[in-house]
């Protein structure tokens, strides 16, 4: 992971970086006790340029994520840190904090919202928690593929969701980023289609839509916690479970979980937040350069993530995973349909309808 490599040798580089904008501080204020003036940057201002080129930093900002620093969310929070302090000089400072440091996705989308967390990298689940329309993105089978999801984003469905969480709550989406497809596991046997869910009890995230589509499935399911689920699994607490391939893989689940289709049922986006205070202390210039930094350093996250998971799916094969990775998708968008039917006038026939048939 050459970007968490260049990230720990740069922290060095930062203190000492520093260290010269605090006695840089000192003779400014010096020279404003002998009668300079002091000035007020405001949202169209530029902070002062040193003899190097650098500017002095004027924004300091956190930005948390529940993984660990070996994660290609933190490769990405990584690089984001890096352009950002590269083309402000230093002007906008970015610290990252991994392993829930800055709280639980849930808690850091809220403090973001409420101003106690700067900024953060949280799953679409969690984004929800500032517009619940969000959820609209968890409707089983909506997106065909990467390129799919992306020029969703892209679009006028992830502006809508941009604007309105900006108008409610005060919020910036810096970018979408990547959590991948999710898939279901299985101990009951092969997942040839989805007739094989029936009479199965998975374990899902607390989502009603979720819910709903593993019932279409003729699936029971399961809200245990996350961190309960490998032990559900091994006992036989639960048949299944569902996540994206990254996940089955570093959480071990290949060991306690004997077939997978990759059915790619929902698809997790990440949201990139940050408060609407914070964005507010960025020159115009400068709050562009972030919002570039966040789109280039999510192709380190988003890449990472995609190009990785036929290298895991050889590797789960290699642990004994059977895996389905050529399901008839259609027969199994047939097979939950009616979950669209329930939900048309939660989120709105037109929206659905614009996200699912979306041009690329």
């Amino acid at each position: 992971m050459e970007v968490i490599k260049r990230y720990a040798i740069e922290r060095s580089a930062k203190m000492k970086k520093t260290i010269s904008a605090m006695l840089a501080a000192v003779l400014l204020l010096s020279l404003t006790a002998c009668g300079g003036n002091n000035n007020n940057s405001d949202n169209n201002s530029s902070s002062a340029i040193n003899a190097d080129g650098s500017r002095e930093t004027y924004v300091t900002f956190k930005v948390g994520t529940s993984h660990n620093a070996e994660s290609f969310f933190y490769a990405g929070l990584a690089e984001f840190e890096r352009l950002v302090e590269e083309n402000t000089k230093g002007a906008v400072q970015v610290e990252v904090f991994a392993d829930e440091a800055l709280g639980t996705e849930g808690e850091m989308a809220e403090g973001v919202a409420m101003g106690t967390v700067d900024a953060c990298l949280v799953g679409s689940s969690s984004v929800a928690k500032l517009d619940s329309n969000f959820n609209v993105f968890s409707l089983p089978y909506l997106f065909i593929d990467s390129d799919h999801v992306d020029a969703v984003f892209a679009g006028e469905p992830g502006q809508l969701f941009r604007d309105n969480i900006w108008n409610s709550n005060h919020v910036m989406i810096l970018d979408y980023w990547d959590s991948g497809f999710r898939h279901y596991s299985t101990n009951k046997g092969e997942i040839n289609g989805p007739e094989d869910m029936a009479g199965q009890l998975i374990r899902i995230p607390d989502n009603p839509i979720q819910a709903a589509t593993a019932a279409a499935l003729g699936a029971s399911t399961s809200t245990l916690g996350y961190k309960e689920v490998y032990l559900a699994c091994s006992n036989n607490t639960v048949d299944g479970q569902e996540g994206p391939i990254f996940a089955f893989c570093d959480d071990n689940f290949y060991e306690v979980q004997k077939y997978m289709v990759l059915d790619g049922h929902i698809y997790t986006v990440m949201g990139l937040l940050m408060n609407g205070n914070v964005w507010e202390k960025l020159t115009d210039e400068d709050q562009e350069i972030v919002m570039q930094a966040a789109k280039d350093a999510g192709l380190v996250e988003k890449n990472g993530i995609r190009q990785s998971e036929a290298e895991q799916i050889e590797f789960l094969k290699e642990k004994g995973t059977t895996i389905n990775e050529n399901p008839d998708k259609e027969a199994w968008r047939v097979a939950t349909a009616s979950v669209y039917d329930q939900f048309a006038d939660t989120y709105g026939a037109d929206l659905i309808d614009q996200i699912k048939n979306f041009q690329y």
